[in-house]
């Protein structure tokens, strides 16, 4: 072969793959302001397209898949010849399937494939979408029939064009390749059938391919009939007053943020057990730490900065004052900040507390981190990246940093600790995690916690530093267990808070915390985690207290969706970060990407998404396959 015959061939295959890149399915969905490859299934082909957009889109879909790549193949064929046609033939399927312009997301190669073949043999290329089409009929999963035409396909070009057979052969083993999700769920039988009409009717395709879960079915058993308000329609201002009288627990959630925060503060179950070891009750603000001697450490005294100055950063900011260290908060708001140092309390979100008259306050974050030893983190976890490459420019060398976000960033599934090394590089890290609301820890009550590092002599530091006669503190290796238990159990509240919004009880509670232990290992152990942790502090400890107090943003998230608001709604009424509201997405497709069964996590990020409706999200739980507690 001439160099002049390769060249040709090249060319031949980049114009193959070009065209091959041209996508209606994704085309249409933005015209139609919907991102394909999000929706139902996720998959930018004509089956997906049906489900989500209808009959008529996925149609046209179709016959512009064809038509590309038929045009394709003609081209290979009339300046190539037989070689040219299956360059063609290859470089537009792929084109399809991982499409350069769309972020190497495409569809799976279906119906590019039938047009190549059409191209190239139009015999065994119509015998095959006759055999696809009674398997449809027979089986009415779209699947199934493209999986048997690939099987067919070779043995039908064998018999009308034998010089193609084993191109066809490799041709038939690509589009079984990008089918092998398919074909589990075949072996499971829990492939769904093709369905018709919008992203809502989606639903069953969604199940099936982004949320379906080992040995579920789709839930027809009758459920609860609920109030039509609380069947995840929005609530009018009547239906609300009504659920308000009628429901003390919703009553306490109803306002937003600052007022939540100061009612968590006095839950009635925390107020009891204050005023049964003779604390003052509220609501008069109170110094929890009046009478305690802030000890003299000298040189060894920390120089830290808190980089946030809502909940947990005030808490912490206060916690390290009283051991004896020189702390700096820095937040954005400058009169908040103000209120704070001349009121000394957090009014927005711990209004029943008295901080140190030794926190100093700043608004400007360069002043904030200058000269310190150790900077901490308390905000939220989709903004670490951004914060934290914002102070990088600040930091001392030597200088150790703490984060207290507890969740996985959404567009790249990383860590806290990833990010921190791409935008900290250099910096010694550590990951505070484990059973501690802010509110209870700035009242100076019992807790225990990990500080988590790479680095033994970092963790040990972190240790010393934040360890009290109240805060008992352990150090951990385990850096990636601690932080993927950290993430997961806001999604685990979020459902558990569903549950009992529900009003489905202590049972059913239990059963999904200790479910969610067993999902939260399973993503470790795919990342390398030591199983252990998970049954420690920043485990089960930080999930079982998550799941049950009202302190938890994420668990009132999920009571407000439980007793009748949508996701949004009550991501809204929450009036603060909820942090498993955007981590869901992040572990459920960690979860895809690792080949991890997460069945709670998935069906809970089906509720949010507003694709499932919780009773079904029950349903499909309560009816998975029988199998053994501990596989």
């Amino acid at each position: 072969m001439s160099n002049t015959e390769i060249i040709r061939l090249v060319v031949l295959g980049l114009v193959a793959y070009a065209l091959g890149n041209i996508n209606p399915a994704i085309i249409l969905g933005k015209l139609h302001g919907i991102d394909i490859r999000k929706e139902g299934s996720g998959n930018a082909g004509m089956t997906n397209t049906i489900r989500v957009m209808g009959l008529g889109a996925g149609l046209t879909v179709f016959i512009v898949d064809v038509m590309k790549a038929f045009i394709a193949v003609r081209l290979g064929y009339n300046y190539g010849g037989d070689l040219g046609a299956m360059v063609a033939f290859g470089g537009v399927v792929l084109g399809h399937c991982f499409p350069a312009i769309w972020g190497f997301k495409g569809g799976k190669g279906v119906a590019a494939a039938f047009g190549a073949a059409l191209a190239l043999n139009w015999l065994s290329a119509v015998a095959a979408l006759l055999v696809a089409l009674v398997a449809f009929i027979l089986t009415r999963r779209m699947s199934v029939a493209s999986l048997l035409a690939a099987l067919a396909y070779p043995a039908l070009v064998w018999y009308y064009e034998p010089e193609y057979f084993h191109f066809a052969i490799g041709a038939a083993a690509f589009l079984i390749i990008m089918h092998l999700a398919n074909i589990k769920r075949i072996a499971k039988g829990e492939e769904k059938p093709l369905t018709i009409g919008s992203i809502e009717n989606a639903e069953d395709a969604a199940d099936a391919e982004d949320i379906a879960v080992d040995g579920d079915k789709e839930f027809t058993e009758a459920s609860p009939v609920l109030d039509a308000s609380l069947q995840g329609k929005p609530l009018s201002d009547n239906e609300r007053t009504k659920l308000n009288a009628s429901d003390q627990e919703f009553e306490d959630l109803a306002l937003g943020e600052s007022p939540i925060a100061a009612d968590a503060t006095k839950e009635p179950g925390l107020v009891a057990a204050q005023a049964h070891e003779a604390s003052r009750p509220e609501p008069e603000p109170m110094d929890y730490y009046a009478g305690i001697e802030i000890p003299d450490l000298g040189d060894n005294a920390k120089k830290i900065a808190v980089i946030g100055s809502g909940s947990f950063g005030t808490a912490m900011a206060n916690l390290l004052v009283y051991n004896g260290h020189q702390v700096t908060l820095y937040g954005r708001n400058k009169a908040a900040l103000d209120e704070m140092k001349e009121t000394r309390i957090n009014d927005k979100y711990l209004p029943y507390v008295i901080l140190s008259d030794r926190i100093k306050y700043t608004n400007n974050i360069r002043n904030a981190i200058r000269g310190k030893d150790i900077v901490v983190f308390a905000v939220p976890a989709q903004q670490f990246r951004k914060v934290s490459a914002k102070a990088q420019q600040y930091l001392e060398d030597g200088v150790i940093v703490v984060n207290l976000a507890k969740g996985i960033e959404k567009k790249t599934l990383k860590r806290m600790s990833e990010i921190a090394e791409e935008t900290l590089p250099g910096v010694k890290y550590v990951a505070l995690s484990g059973p501690t609301h802010a509110e209870e820890v700035v009242r100076n009550t019992p807790a225990g916690i990990v500080a988590a590092s790479k680095d033994a002599d970092a963790a040990r530091v972190i240790q010393d530093t934040f360890m009290s006669n109240q805060l008992r503190v352990y150090t951990q290796e385990d850096l990636t267990g601690v932080e993927i238990a950290g993430a997961v159990k806001n999604v685990i509240a979020i459902a558990t808070g569903v549950s009992d919004g529900m009003k489905l009880g202590s049972n059913a509670r239990a059963a999904l915390m200790t479910r969610a232990i067993h999902e939260i290992r399973r993503l470790g152990d795919a990342m390398g985690a030591n199983p252990e942790t998970f049954s420690g502090l920043s485990g089960i400890g930080d999930l079982i207290v998550t799941c049950s107090t009202n302190l938890s943003r994420n668990r009132r998230c999920g009571l407000l969706i439980g007793l009748g608001l949508s996701a949004k709604e009550a991501v809204e009424r929450v009036g603060s970060v909820v942090e498993g509201y955007y981590t869901a997405d992040a572990v459920c497709d960690l979860a895809k990407k690792l080949d991890v069964d997460m069945p709670v996590c998935k069906v809970t990020q089906a509720v949010l998404k507003g694709k499932m409706e919780p009773e079904k999200a029950v349903g499909m739980l309560m009816s998975r396959d029988k199998k053994d507690e501990l596989k």
